[in-house]
């Protein structure tokens, strides 16, 4: 066996690494205070002229997106607001959600959530002059009763915008980005910015001629006691009050399970590597697992299931220039297991990081399986860096499946983990993971499998095309696939009954979304309405939830230079702040759809609303799927139909 091995691997290329070879990183660049909230250097006057056409007062104007506060989440508030023509309202009736008015003094700003959920709403502000040192602020709620919503609760976010910018998967496969674009990019597309991060600041400059949303977000304790409670939103510049504004949250009698027993699916990919290039610091140092847990703690809090772990370097390469290959992310993904050839040609490895990194995951509360990326990887043949104890260097073996060596060295692999994973007690939740590869390729993986480590045979996770049903335990079907979507007629199995027929056997299936389609989508220039209604896809379509391949995946800097490969947003839902995640429109509007997903399941599993009126309340969300011509009003009627007294 040592002398095949070796011959073989002097037949194939083996790159050697050195310490001083590794790409150096910029240093950290965490979002600070005093940094614009939309990095534009300088604004032309006909654009301030078209802004000055829409503002209402010669001081502070503020108004509600959407005209609704129940539904002003759900727009992404262009940073350089617009008025509309007569034609413009009757080619595109949801427009009527991005005119501004001014509020009336006598009519409170409603809102209503229920128990153990979350709810946002945002009010914008603009002048004519420069806004220096303003203030939002909400104090504690108080109900008839003397019930008190405490101001703990209400968490309030300055909105940032993010440039809007060309990728190269534009040009190759994804969205085209003016396909995507609506009215929430800047209105007039100049400059090419989009609202998306949320900031917490103690304060905050509005320039003149601009619009600021504000974002509250207010988190519902389940020991609540339903009823109105009343407040204020107060704005504030330098102690003094620029405008003040009642509100009314009521609280409703249902109540939400907590997140860790939500039924909503909720897979996606973090990254740790990511994480360490962008705060410069050394992988898997103590910092870097601090770190981490910030974002693993940040994932559980929006239901996430389950624990992405990579087993070998770069398991997403795709072809680079000078026919070379590259990682699709900015800052790649380092292996969790150490692959080490022994000075007799055998094969070890060292679990330790990956031991780690599933624990920590386990403390978060990310409980569910535990994938392992990936035995193949996505566009390119593969790359195993190891350790060869002959020398004590770092070396590289490119391979493909249909080489013998291949076979030998994961027959080794296999057969290791399992034994390890045996003693962890974590085989039966872990799943070896695979991204949108052919029938051919997986069947000599699964020749692989049933030689060496059978017990993984039904225990593998697939992205792709709806196919792949005969392989996977657990399918992720590309929503291209879906009935009336671009790849509808090229699925080699119909999507729907193969749901069905996985549902009847009890096997997972969840729906992704990438690059592709151009809508529902949740890039940071797509409508962020859609954002609330993928989790009703999963209702429509009943499905047991959604995958996206990446949660952090950033570049040097994200909030300047979003693309490395793909569209913005496609490889980030949130971005990297000082001292951990800072969220987004995006991120908060996925939470609350799995909040309307998880309220819908509880009515529907209680009998507590008729059938028809579920299936009503599913139609009213998912009608109308491209977010620039779907009215906010949508989502109020959907979120309606599910609400009871119980």
């Amino acid at each position: 066996m040592r002398t095949l091995i070796t011959n073989i691997l002097f037949s194939l290329p083996i790159f050697i690494l050195c310490c001083g070879c590794t790409k150096q990183q910029n240093p950290t660049k965490s979002f600070e205070k005093d940094e614009s909230l939309d990095n534009i250097e300088s604004v032309p006057n006909w654009l301030k002229l078209n802004v000055e056409e829409i503002l209402f007062s010669d001081s502070i104007n503020v108004w509600v997106p959407s005209n609704n506060f129940q539904t002003s989440s759900l727009i992404k508030v262009p940073r350089f607001p617009r008025k509309f023509t007569k034609a413009e309202f009757e080619k595109n009736e949801s427009l009527k959600d991005f005119e501004i008015n001014p509020l009336d003094p006598g009519i409170a700003l409603e809102l209503s959530g229920v128990r153990n959920e979350q709810v946002s709403a945002q009010i914008a502000m603009g002048a004519k002059a420069d806004l220096s040192n303003i203030s939002v602020e909400i104090n504690n709620l108080v109900s008839e009763n003397n019930d008190i919503f405490k101001k703990e609760n209400i968490e309030i976010r300055y909105v940032k915008y993010v440039p809007v910018q060309k990728a190269r998967s534009e040009y190759v496969w994804s969205a085209k980005l003016e396909d995507v674009v609506g009215e929430e990019v800047s209105g007039t597309m100049t400059p090419f910015v989009v609202a998306d991060a949320l900031i917490e600041m103690d304060t905050v400059d509005v320039p003149a001629y601009r619009a600021q949303p504000v974002w509250f977000t207010f988190h519902i304790p389940k020991n609540s006691k339903p009823g109105t409670y009343n407040g204020d939103i107060v704005i504030t510049s330098k102690k003094d009050t620029l405008y003040k504004h009642h509100i009314k949250l009521h609280i409703l009698n249902p109540q939400l399970p907590d997140v860790k027993d939500y039924k909503f699916h909720l897979d996606l990919w973090l990254n740790p590597s990511a994480i360490a290039g962008y705060y410069n610091m050394e992988h898997w140092s103590d910092t870097h697992w601090k770190m981490i847990s910030k974002y693993m703690e940040d994932y559980a809090s929006r239901g996430g299931k389950n624990v992405t772990t990579v087993i070998t370097h770069e398991p997403w390469h795709k072809p680079w220039v000078n026919n070379t290959t590259i990682s699709q992310s900015f800052y790649g993904y380092k292996s969790m297991v150490k692959w080490i050839k022994t000075t007799d040609g055998k094969w070890e490895f060292d679990y330790s990081v990956f031991d780690k990194y599933v624990s920590l995951a386990h403390k978060a509360g990310i409980t569910g399986a535990i994938n392992a990326y990936s035995m193949t990887p996505f566009l390119t043949k593969q790359k195993i860096h190891y350790l060869d104890k002959e020398d004590n260097k770092q070396k590289i073996i490119e391979i493909d499946v249909e080489d013998s060596i291949y076979k030998e060295l994961w027959t080794s692999f296999l057969i290791s983990f399992k034994n390890h994973l045996k003693h962890k007690g974590w085989l039966e939740k872990t799943y070896l993971g695979f991204d949108e590869k052919s029938d051919e390729v997986m069947r000599i993986i699964y020749g692989i499998i049933e030689n060496s480590a059978p017990e993984f045979l039904e225990k593998t996770v697939i992205a792709g095309h709806p196919g792949a049903t005969k392989f996977a335990e657990n399918l992720s079907i590309s929503y291209t696939f879906f009935p009336l979507q671009s790849h509808e007629k090229e699925a080699t199995v119909p999507v729907i009954p193969t749901i069905e027929e996985r549902k009847k056997n009890n096997r997972l299936t969840t729906f992704y979304l990438c690059g592709a389609p151009d809508h529902p989508n949740t890039l940071t220039y797509s409508p962020a309405i859609e954002s609330r209604l993928i989790p009703w896809l999963a209702l429509k379509y009943n499905t047991d939830g959604y995958l996206r391949w990446a949660y952090n995946n950033w570049t040097d800097d994200p909030y300047k230079k979003p693309v490395f490969f793909h569209n913005p947003g496609d490889d980030n839902y949130v971005y990297p702040g000082k001292n951990g995640p800072v969220s987004s429109i995006r991120w908060e509007l996925l939470k609350e759809g799995i909040e309307d997903y998880e309220l819908f399941r509880l009515a529907k599993q209680n009998s507590l609303i008729p059938i028809e009126q579920l299936n009503e309340a599913v139609e009213f969300a998912t009608r109308n799927q491209d977010g620039r011509y779907k009215k906010t009003d949508d989502m109020v009627k959907a979120r309606n139909l599910i609400l009871t007294d119980e």
